[in-house]
This record gives C-alpha cells, sequence and structure tokens, in this order.
C-alpha cells in the first residue's frame, strides 16, 4: 500500500526544551519559529537554539500566548505578570501597573498598530508605538470574563468568551464599548475560515456561516461535531485545516484533519502519540506543521514530503524488477508481483515445491561440490530460504537463491529452474547465462535445457572469483570482485582489468552505467567513474569525503547523475554537485536495495520501500539567498549589534583581536544540511565547513579582513557566499607608520645630536689642538730664536775679545754699549712671536751696527721703506731677517771686495702682502761647503720658522745669487 511519509522530528525537554508543556507556537514573518512553554520562551531559527526566561527579561516563564506585530516585533503573554514586548535586543514589561486589565493573558490579536490583549478577566489593547494602553469595561463586575478568542469581520473586532457570550469590540472617540452579540457560552477557541466561523465547546465543535453566527438570532440551529476540546487550529497552504484537541478529563484528544465538518485523527500519519494536544503553527513557506502537547514537547511535520513510503509491515526489500508490462518487489520471504493490474506473490513454500519437482523428475545429473558448483544443499526448508538478486532478462524474471536458480514469467510461471547455486549471475551479449562461484572458477551455459556449460578454470587469472556485483551492456558484461577488481567478458572471452595491468584497484564491489561511462564503487567507499569505450581511463575519482557515509549499499543512474545509497543516506552526484538525502526529509536507514524506473526511484528498507521523484529532486533551486550577522563578540564581551552595521568598517585596537561571529541565514526547511565556511581575504582559501553559524577568529593580526561566508547546502548541492563584514584590527602604536616615523625622527634627531656632538667636540678638539700647535710652534720659535742668539753672541763676543786684544779701549766700550742694547732688543723680542715693523728695523739697525764696527765700518748700509707702509702698524715674525743679515756680514764681504754694499727693502706688494729684500754686493754663494748658503743653519731655521707658521717656503723665500755679483733674498710676508 502506497501511503504519504510524513518525515517529521521531535523536541523535549530532555533536549532542546526547557519543559514538555507547549503552550503557544508562533512562525514569524521571517520564518522563526517561537515556542511558549511552561518554563520559557524558545527561539528556534534553523538549527539554532536560543532560550529566554525572566532574568532574561521575560514578564513570567509560563507563557500562554506569542504575536507578532505590523513592526515586526513579538509579544509574549504570561499567565501572571503581564505581556512581554520584544524588540529583537531587550524586553519590554507591560502589566496591570501599566493599565492592563489583569495579568493573566490568554490571547493576543494584532490588529492595525494595535495589540488586543484577552485576559482571563476583560480585554486591553496596547498601541504597538507608544505602548499606550486601554482597557475596555466589563459587560458585568460579578462574573469572569475570559478571553478564549479574537477575529475580525467587516473592520470590526469580535471577542469570544468562556462563559459570558460573544462581544463586538466597539471604538468610539469618547469611550470604548463591548456590544453583545450573542450569549454562546462555554466557548474554548474560536477560527474564522472564509465566510464560517468554528467555535469549540465541552466535548464537540460548531462550524456556522460567520452571518449566523453573528446573528442575535436564538432560533439559529447549530450541528455539535466531533467529541473533544479544540484549543487551536491551522489552515494549510492547500486549504487544509488542522486541530489541536484535548479532552481534558478523556483522552478523547490529538491532532485532527477538519474533513467535510468531521474531524480525521492523524496521531498515526504523523507519529504523534499524545493526546493533550493544545498549540498548533504552520510555516508556509516550507509546509511545515509544528504541534504542541501538553505532555510529550513538541513535534515538527513536513506536509510537503517528495519521498512516498510503500508499506509491507514487518517484511524487508531487497530487490526490485522491472519487465514492459509488470513488477515485481523482492521481500526477504517473497516476491511480490504487480501484472495487469493484479498484484499476487510468489512464496518460498512455491520456490521450494518448485525445486522438489525439479530435483523428482530431472535425468540430468545434479551438479556435485566436487565438480567446483558452489555447494547446494537440497535440505533447506523454505523458512531458511534466502534471495540474492532479482534480474530481468528476455521479458521474464531471474531470481538466484540459495536453493537454486529460478525463471519466471510476469504473470507468475515458472520458466525453468536451475540447480545452481550463485550469489551473482548475468548474461553475455549473445544471451548466455552467466554463473560465478566464489572461489572455484565460473560457468557460461550454451544450453540451458541440456546444462551444457564451458568451465572457465579457476586457476585461470581471467577468471573471476569473489564477484559480487555486475552490469550487462550491449556488447560487454562487467564483473566486480572484493579481491580482484574488475572483469569484463567482451568477443567470447573473460579480461582482468587486474592482471592486465589495466587497473590496480582491487576491492570493487557496485558498479553501475553512467551514461556512456562507468561508475565503480570500492569496497572502502570510494568511487570512481571509467570511461571504457576505446580504451580505458579514469575520468574522475569522487573521494568518500565528499559521499554522506562510508559504506556504499547501491550506485544507480538517472539522466547522468549518480545515485549513491550508504548507510548515511543517499547522495545524487552530477556535475561536482552533491544532493544528500537522509532522515531529515524522511528517507530513515536502512537502504537495502534501489532501482530507478523512469523519474521514479525505489529503496528497499524494513517494512516497506520508498518512492522518490527524482525529476523534482533534480529541480532544486537554491534556497539560501541572504546571510547576516547575529551578533559579535571580541574578547568574550558581547558587541552591542548597533555600532556596526554589516556593510561597514569595524575597527577594533590591537588587543581586542579575539572574535566569536555569530551569522544567520534566512530559513531552510532542513538547517542540518547547512554547513559554513568563511575565508577573510578575496584571494584566500576557504576554512573546512562547520555544521556551526559561527566564526571564532583568536587572536588576528592587525590588518583589513574581509570576512565572507560560504554556505554549503547539502540539500540542493547549492552553495552561496556573501560578505558580511569589513574588519579593521588596528596595529599597536609601536607599529604605526606615524610610530615609525616618530622613532625614525627621533634616531635622527639622536644620530644628529651625536653628530652635533661630536663636531663641537672635534672643533674643540681642533681648537685645543690648534691652541696647542701654536704654543708648540710658539715654544718651538722661542727654542729656534734660543738657537740663534749663542750663534750671534759667540761672534759678538769674539769681536770684543779682538778690541780688548788690540787694547782698543774705547771701540771696545761702545760695541759694548751697542751689544748691551743689541742683548736688551733680543730679550725683548724673542719671547713674541711677532714683533712691529719698526722694532725689527730698529733690531737689524743695532745688529748691524755691532756687525759692522767689528768689520770697520766696511760696510755700506741701505735702508729702503715704502712710504706707503705704515711700520708702527705692520707686525712681522720676531728676528726674521737677523739670519740673512748676518750671513752678508759672515759670508759675503771677504778681504778684497771693494765698497761692500747691503741693502735692506721693505715694499708693499699686494694689500697684504710685504716684501722684504736683502742685497749685497759680495762674492756671491760659494760653492764650498762651508760657504753653502742654501745649507746654512741659520737659514734652515728661519724656513722652519716660517713653515711652522704655515707658510709655503718655495714661495716665501726666494734666493738668487751670482759668483762675484752678490746674493738678493726676497721673503714675501702676509700681514
Amino acid at each position: 500500500m502506497i501511503s504519504q511519509n510524513f518525515p517529521g522530528r521531535k523536541y523535549t525537554a530532555s533536549e532542546e526544551l526547557p519543559n514538555n508543556t507547549v503552550r503557544s507556537l508562533l512562525v514569524d514573518s521571517d520564518n522563526i519559529l517561537w515556542i511558549g512553554t511552561d518554563n520559557g520562551v524558545v527561539k528556534k531559527e534553523n538549527e539554532v537554539y536560543q532560550y529566554f526566561f525572566e532574568e532574561d527579561g521575560l514578564a513570567l516563564n509560563s507563557c500562554w500566548a506569542i504575536a507578532e506585530d505590523s513592526n515586526k516585533h513579538l509579544w509574549f503573554g504570561s499567565y501572571g505578570n503581564g505581556i512581554s514586548f520584544y524588540d529583537g535586543n531587550k524586553f519590554k514589561v507591560i502589566s496591570k501597573d501599566d493599565g492592563i486589565i489583569h495579568n493573566e493573558i490568554t490571547e493576543l490579536f494584532p490588529y492595525q498598530n494595535r495589540m488586543y490583549v484577552g485576559t482571563s478577566d476583560g480585554i486591553s489593547r496596547i498601541n504597538i508605538n507608544n505602548f499606550e494602553v486601554e482597557s475596555w469595561v466589563k459587560p458585568s463586575e460579578d462574573t469572569l470574563m475570559r478571553i478564549t478568542g479574537f477575529f475580525e469581520d467587516d473592520n470590526y473586532i469580535y471577542v469570544t468568551t468562556y462563559n459570558t457570550g460573544v462581544f463586538r469590540i466597539l471604538d468610539n472617540q469618547k469611550n470604548l464599548e463591548l456590544e453583545k452579540i450573542s450569549d454562546h457560552k462555554f466557548i474554548y477557541s474560536v477560527f474564522r475560515d472564509s465566510d464560517s466561523i468554528y467555535s469549540s465547546n465541552k466535548g464537540y465543535f460548531e462550524r456556522t456561516a460567520i452571518k449566523d453566527y453573528l446573528d442575535d438570532d436564538k432560533n439559529v440551529q447549530y450541528n455539535s461535531l466531533g467529541k473533544s476540546i479544540l484549543w487551536d487550529y491551522v489552515k494549510t497552504s492547500d486549504h487544509k485545516i488542522f486541530v489541536a484537541a484535548w479532552g481534558i478529563y478523556d483522552n478523547t484528544g490529538g491532532l485532527f484533519e477538519l474533513v467535510d465538518n468531521g474531524l480525521i485523527l492523524k496521531n498515526a500519519d504523523f507519529h504523534i502519540p499524545s493526546t493533550e494536544v493544545i498549540s498548533l503553527a504552520y510555516d508556509p513557506v516550507f509546509e511545515n506543521l509544528f504541534v504542541g502537547t501538553r505532555d510529550a514537547g513538541l513535534y515538527e511535520i513536513k506536509l510537503n514530503s517528495q519521498i512516498k513510503f510503500n508499506q509491507f509491515p514487518g517484511k524487508e526489500v531487497i530487490g526490485f524488477a522491472n519487465t514492459s508490462s509488470s513488477s515485481a518487489v523482492l521481500l526477504n520471504d517473497e516476491i511480490v508481483m504487480n501484472s495487469a493490474n493484479r498484484e499476487f506473490s510468489i512464496s518460498r513454500d512455491q520456490l521450494k515445491n518448485w525445486q522438489q519437482q525439479y530435483v523428482s523428475n530431472t535425468n540430468i545429473p545434479l551438479p556435485k561440490h566436487e565438480d567446483d558448483f558452489y555447494e547446494l544443499d537440497y535440505e533447506i526448508q523454505p523458512l531458511n530460504i534466502s534471495f540474492y538478486d532479482l534480474k530481468v532478462f528476455e521479458e521474464n524474471y531471474w531470481l538466484n537463491t540459495n536453493i537454486g536458480i529460478f525463471t519466471f514469467t510476469d504473470s507468475g510461471d515458472l520458466v525453468r529452474y536451475l540447480p545452481l547455486h550463485s550469489e551473482e549471475i548475468n548474461f553475455t551479449a549473445s544471451g548466455e547465462l552467466v554463473e560465478t562461484h566464489p572461489y572455484g572458477g565460473a560457468r557460461i551455459y550454451t544450453d540451458l535445457d541440456k546444462f551444457k556449460y564451458d568451465y572457465l578454470d579457476k586457476n585461470d587469472p581471467a577468471t573471476p572469483t569473489m564477484v559480487v556485483n555486475s552490469l550487462k551492456l550491449s556488447e560487454t558484461t562487467y564483473f566486480t570482485s572484493v579481491f580482484s577488481g574488475l572483469y569484463k567478458y567482451e568477443n567470447e572471452e573473460f579480461r582482468s582489468y587486474l592482471q592486465s595491468d589495466i587497473w590496480e584497484e582491487e576491492r570493487l564491489r557496485h558498479i553501475s552505467a553512467l551514461g556512456d561511462q562507468l561508475a565503480v564503487s570500492t569496497d572502502f567507499g570510494d568511487v570512481y567513474i571509467l570511461n571504457d569505450s576505446d580504451s580505458f581511463e579514469i575520468f574522475k575519482k569522487i573521494p568518500r569525503a565528499n559521499i554522506a557515509g562510508n559504506s556504499i549499499s547501491f550506485l544507480k543512474e538517472y539522466n547522468g547523475s549518480l545515485i549513491i545509497g550508504t548507510e548515511k543516506g543517499l547522495t545524487i552526484y552530477k556535475d561536482d554537485r552533491y544532493i544528500l538525502l537522509d532522515e531529515e526529509q524522511g528517507l530513515k536507514q536502512p537502504l537495502l536495495s534501489a532501482a530507478v524506473n523512469g523519474s521514479d526511484l525505489k529503496i528497499g528498507s524494513k517494512n516497506g520501500y520508498y518512492v522518490l521523484d527524482l525529476k523534482e529532486i533534480s529541480k532544486s533551486v537554491q534556497l539560501i539567498d541572504n546571510i547576516s550577522l547575529k551578533e559579535v563578540f571580541i574578547n568574550n564581551h558581547d558587541l552591542p549589534t548597533e555600532k556596526f552595521k554589516g556593510d561597514q568598517n569595524l575597527k577594533l585596537p590591537y588587543d581586542e583581536n579575539t572574535l566569536l561571529i555569530n551569522f544567520r541565514t534566512n530559513s531552510h526547511p532542513f538547517p542540518n544540511k547547512l554547513a559554513y565556511q568563511y575565508r577573510l581575504k578575496e584571494d584566500g582559501s576557504w576554512s573546512l565547513p562547520n555544521p556551526d553559524p559561527e566564526i571564532f577568529l583568536p587572536f588576528l593580526p592587525s590588518g583589513n579582513y574581509n570576512v565572507e561566508i560560504r554556505v554549503l547546502d547539502k540539500s540542493t548541492g547549492f552553495h552561496y557566499s556573501q560578505k558580511i563584514l569589513h574588519l579593521s584590527i588596528l596595529p599597536p602604536f609601536w607599529k604605526t607608520w606615524w610610530f615609525a616615523a616618530l622613532i625614525l625622527a627621533g634616531i635622527l634627531l639622536i644620530v644628529f645630536g651625536i653628530y652635533k656632538y661630536q663636531i663641537k667636540q672635534h672643533k674643540e678638539f681642533e681648537e685645543q689642538k690648534n691652541l696647542i700647535q701654536r704654543r708648540f710652534e710658539e715654544t718651538k720659535m722661542e727654542a729656534l730664536l734660543a738657537q740663534m742668539n749663542p750663534h750671534f753672541i759667540f761672534n759678538a763676543m769674539n769681536s770684543i775679545q779682538n778690541y780688548i786684544m788690540d787694547n782698543d779701549i774705547d771701540n771696545a766700550t761702545v760695541f759694548l754699549g751697542d751689544f748691551a742694547r743689541l742683548i736688551r732688543l733680543n730679550l725683548d723680542h724673542c719671547t713674541k712671536p711677532s714683533i712691529l715693523l719698526i722694532e725689527e728695523i730698529e733690531y737689524l739697525q743695532s745688529y748691524i751696527r755691532v756687525e759692522n764696527t767689528r768689520l770697520n765700518d766696511s760696510v755700506k748700509v741701505i735702508f729702503d721703506i715704502d712710504p706707503s707702509i705704515d711700520t708702527y702698524d705692520v707686525e712681522i715674525p720676531t728676528m726674521l731677517l737677523q739670519t740673512f743679515v748676518e750671513n752678508v756680514f759672515v759670508h759675503a764681504f771677504p778681504t778684497g771686495v771693494i765698497n761692500p754694499t747691503l741693502k735692506l727693502s721693505f715694499h708693499r706688494i699686494e694689500e697684504d702682502t710685504l716684501e722684504c729684500r736683502i742685497e749685497d754686493n759680495g762674492v756671491g754663494i760659494s760653492s764650498k761647503p762651508e760657504n753653502n748658503f742654501h745649507n746654512s743653519k741659520g737659514v734652515k731655521l728661519v724656513k722652519e720658522r716660517l713653515a711652522l707658521l704655515g707658510y709655503d717656503i718655495n714661495e716665501a723665500i726666494k734666493i738668487k745669487s751670482e759668483k762675484d755679483k752678490g746674493t738678493r733674498v726676497v721673503i714675501m710676508l702676509k700681514n
């Protein structure tokens, strides 16, 4: 019997819920499910749960009503402490203290810009924009006015009560009034559907035309239907109405569908055991029904499942086969046939009977194990018959079992029985049966009636062994082995791909055609796509990491798509796209067998088989089209969402670089099929998939990041990516450009300071050096002067000695006076580095008088001084000229020189240059060493002095002498 399969899920306090009593449910405009329980509120967004309690801002943990207003804000009604308004970030409690008529909230009804509030004793309404509260006066203060429902008609709001009737809410300018419409009592709930009203009472419900329900005519007759109390209603996209029922004092409740004014119990179809169903919600986008119970938690039912289920209670479906006019289902204990609109079965007893008839009537010797036939036990009883496979060849069914091979027609008539025990059979291109033996060779039957065959020796490397699956194509039949790889039979011979060094893969299991290619699975869960037409080529390897599950149960093909069944579900592969179907979509394990018939995929399981519409599944579209930030934690502290937007830059200091980013996608019917990846750079690689919608980024280095999320949707095979945040981690100040510039500037300043300091030190050093040098020069010049004085004194003393020896007392006295004056001048001048020109001239005149007196005043002396020279202003080095004058008197005028003359001239050559000339008309410079003027010690001393004073000696002193014509010394001094 084919039945609709409704995959579902149960949520209880042991895992997802804080309490098993689910009082209220709401699917909001964002397809988020809100669950109100007796101990808190749950927000279910895809597969992410968020819990709210009194400590989070709820008025009270007990939540009896949930509504969403036109601003997309949520309202939660508690039974005892008023209303909790939630704007997405925080709660606001509105209670009796704020003007609500009562704190026990029973119903919430949004209408325009108001939220109508039904309580256990009256009605209030709240402006959703400014929270202004208004309340209606009760018709009677003596009777509780318990509100059980609201509905709208003709721009009026109507309210139903438990025991005070039905009222129209009047909104006059001056006051608020309640107009009683009827005395209808004991109303538990109300639901408007088009022009009808469903009203629940004690043990029954009524369906009434709305015009009659609002008519005050007491003669209107109501039809009592059902026998339980209805608490909630939903209407689906295909106009089905489901109701929640709980009988309070009996077990008449459950989940019902309203059909033709009657109730059809759906608990069994939806696998809901509870009879205390009190709340409902419907998701029109994914057609999910949510059922809240008082005692068993929450149930989620998928109403639009593409998977149907054909029931065979207590059976296992292990195979399928089809002829052009019939179909067969292989169960673990029978074959169910459907031919010519007639369903019948072939039992194991029938198969055993056919075997016994053959054994009793055949004249052909029965195969023996010692002849390398697989052992067949003819004593096996029907209960122990095992089925291996069911195939169709030439419009007949071929069934191989542990008691032999049976061939029968689509009407169930036996064609033949073969006493062969083979776990895998198939046929050659010419229609010959191929019987495989796990380890005893193979046979190709050329005449089945006469039981004639060609035996292929088990020791032949080309003979297949341990065959587990096969595939017949037009000209080739393939066989897979779990120990010796792939074989094919073609052109009347077998060929081993392993032994022929074509393909070294040994452990193979399943094989299927895939267009013009082959798909082969290994024993370890990998799948190879092969080309084997002109030459062998591995086109692609699908690693088991890309396939849900490790053990492959079957391979099938549909329109170029490869269908892979495993212990984890069904994977459909095509063009690098993977679609996964599993228990979340209603495909429960085990998956035992499969067959493709047109666009239908049949999958055998326990208690029946599934039927999937592959055409519809292949039309899967992208379901994820939006990713948004939910919350960001920085160093384990929540960052308020108002501080950033997803399209703006989030700038963080360097020490706030550990982030936990939570994000959300738009709603998805199968949230467990979603996996998430991220990358931080546009050209970066994606992270490994994560089942949770969050990113943990520890210790991010400074830099700019574009956080991009990619959602992998296994239910459709598509993926969607979106950038959700531009993130900047600012560098520490010591890594910023300005700090580097500051450091560089500081280094440059330090270097410059050091440089300036060194320059200053060098300058001071040079000054000290120059000072020392000058002092050294002065000292040396003093020493030089000190060296000249003994030489001069020696000559002077010689002259005095001569005067004394000649008894020339007068001349000796005069000479001594001149000599004493000269010594006094010498003592005055020798300590000075320079003296005035007038002083030098006076000194030279004194010296010349002394020397000329010694020569009896025989030398004519001429002083020529340039009138432009101020002798009292010009300074020259001390006693510089005395040496050259001395040389004149010592060497220039030996005896015999006529009219000896010495001329001293001082002229201004340039503004700062003084030319001093010493000329004589003596014998000139002699070549004799003792008369060598240039080697004179005094001249050397003068040159050293001038060199110490920084003069270029070759430019400062020029000496010209000719024999018997005299000598001229020119000295150029700077002043």
